[in-house]
């Protein structure tokens, strides 16, 4: 059991929503940090918020080229009103994916991030009107590591948007450290592309417990866990996480998850955020500690 309590646990502010504190401390690797921002009013056309986003983006890359050691590994993306109905089926989430493909496809190139060589990414929706991006870029390239149990999200069908989301779902840095570092990005109950457990927030935190596990060990090359015992072993790798859910009334079964799964987490971080998909209830990401890596994860 994690010795972690209830007070342990930080509740972060839904607006203006900061990164992780362990971007902060981040000294493992030789890394930098840049951001880029823009007003998001909920009266912007589609056209004008896709433009906007790509501006970001492009501000982000842009930053970058002023150290041409590093490259990016994780993005953060915080979006107002992520859910809002832009017409035509399509909502602000997938509009953001719509420009970060686009983005993408101009930076990378569309066959090498088509292949997965793309950072790690969350993207949750925030009260208030600012859209935040931000980028961590390290001197070392990091190593996409893709969960077997579900698609990769550059390969989703058009059920989820015109252009689908472009993240790896996490990415290894492994280097010549005795202690590799993994970046676990938003994790939620989905597997295949599909979301799982409608409405059942129990099922949910068990399934994100999974996939969780299951990047772990994927990393290290090992096989899937398949049951609960499986999971601790895998789980206990994390050190960092946070924890982002639409519903404050489930905090209590946050921290027996908490408590019960996690027990080297040194920093626990729970937001109430509105996920990319309306049915998600929790969404996990951190970073872990793989006792062993497997290079062509």
């Amino acid at each position: 059991m994690s010795g972690f309590t209830a007070e342990d646990i930080c509740d972060l502010p839904h607006d203006s929503l900061p990164l992780p504190g362990w971007v902060r401390d981040f000294a493992v690797r030789p890394s930098v940090l840049v951001s880029a921002h823009f007003d998001a009013s909920l009266t912007m056309t589609t056209a004008a918020f896709e433009a906007g986003v790509a501006d970001a983006y492009r501000s982000v890359f842009r930053q970058l080229e002023a150290d041409p050691s590093v490259r990016p590994v994780r993005f953060w993306a915080f979006i107002p009103s992520i859910h809002l109905d832009l017409g035509g089926g399509i909502d602000r989430y997938k509009a953001f994916n719509t420009a970060r493909y686009g983005a993408f496809a101009a930076h990378f190139g569309q066959a090498t991030f088509l292949a997965g060589s793309i950072p790690t990414a969350s993207a949750v929706g925030v009260d208030g009107q600012r859209f935040q991006l931000h980028c961590l870029a390290t001197t070392e390239p990091g190593v996409p590591v893709e969960n077997p149990r579900q698609v990769p999200a550059y390969q989703y069908s058009r059920r989820f948007g015109p252009l689908p989301p472009c993240f790896a779902r996490a990415t290894l840095l492994a280097g010549d450290s005795d202690r590799p570092v993994l970046l676990v990005g938003g994790t939620a109950s989905i597997v295949g592309e599909d979301s799982a457990h409608d409405e059942d927030f129990s099922r949910q935190a068990q399934e994100t417990l999974m996939n969780l596990a299951s990047l772990v060990a994927s990393a290290e090359g090992r096989p899937l866990p398949v049951s609960g015992a499986d999971l601790r072993p895998m789980l206990a790798k994390y050190d960092e996480i946070r924890i982002y859910c639409p519903r404050p009334e489930v905090r209590g079964e946050i921290v027996n998850l908490v408590c019960t799964n996690f027990s080297a987490a040194r920093r626990v971080e729970m937001v109430r955020a509105s996920l990319c998909r309306a049915e998600l209830l929790i969404e996990i990401e951190g970073l872990a500690r793989p006792t062993r890596v497997h290079t062509r994860a």
